[in-house]
């Protein structure tokens, strides 16, 4: 009896529920067997999807300031880069790895569209050779320019405390959490104190980062939030505005 009362409230917990005022509840659930990924969700937050998707398959993540969507959709025995891409269309958003790190947005690379869409790839219609070689072109003799080397995108900060501080560990799992807090709790994990500056705007964001190093959390906010970090004159950190 009670096995099978245990087998029935497994079953429920996966299911939506109703409210006494028919209200329905809103329920989403991923899983991932094996590598293979299903999800179940009905109205949830695009953001809420993406979060437990990328959480569950251990992905680093950061999702921009303004992406809203409602997602209805059920998908299974998918892999993490077929669940993803599935997802991201739906929303009109794009992603960008960059160290290892997801970063998810409007203004985000939508590459990967035309590779899901095979009817794109076959727009092109076949190019048969011709029976006459066609006559080749003057060479033209252009002046050979090199392109300037760039610094990195976010420079480390000079400073007597960078090899130090910068090294120091952190673990943050945050959603739809304002940029401040953010900066506080990497304060609070490696006692850097860290100063934000008033005009750096009120953003919200995602920020799942594991073990990673304070200069790495920095970089990983900072690039996704086209801000900067320096060393002041105190010792301290300061963020502010590119």
């Amino acid at each position: 009896m009670k096995k099978s009362l245990a087998i029935l409230i497994l079953l429920m917990s996966s299911i939506s529920f109703a409210q006494a005022d028919g209200t329905e509840i809103i329920t989403s659930a991923i899983k991932v067997d094996e590598q293979k990924i299903s999800i179940s969700s009905k109205g949830l937050d695009i953001r809420d999807v993406l979060y437990d998707l990328f959480k569950k398959t251990e992905h680093n993540f950061v999702i921009d300031s303004g992406v809203r969507f409602v997602l209805y959709l059920n998908l299974d025995g998918l892999s993490f880069d077929e669940a993803l891409h599935i997802i991201l269309k739906h929303g009109n958003l794009g992603y960008e790895v960059k160290n290892d790190i997801y970063y998810v947005g409007t203004n985000r690379s939508k590459a990967f569209l035309t590779k899901m869409d095979g009817s794109k790839a076959e727009a092109n219609p076949e190019v048969k050779p011709t029976t006459s070689e066609p006559k080749p072109k003057a060479e033209e003799h252009k002046p050979v320019v090199k392109a300037p080397t760039l610094p990195p995108p976010n420079p480390a900060p000079v400073g007597k405390l960078d090899s130090k501080v910068l090294q120091k560990r952190l673990t943050t799992r945050l959603s739809v959490t304002d940029i401040r807090e953010v900066f506080k709790a990497f304060a609070d994990q490696t006692g850097v104190k860290i100063e934000v500056d008033k005009d750096v705007p009120d953003y919200k964001i995602d920020a799942f980062l594991i073990n990673t190093s304070l200069k790495y959390a920095l970089d990983v906010v900072t690039d996704a939030t086209k801000l900067k970090y320096t060393f002041t004159e105190h010792q301290t950190l300061r963020i502010s505005v590119k």
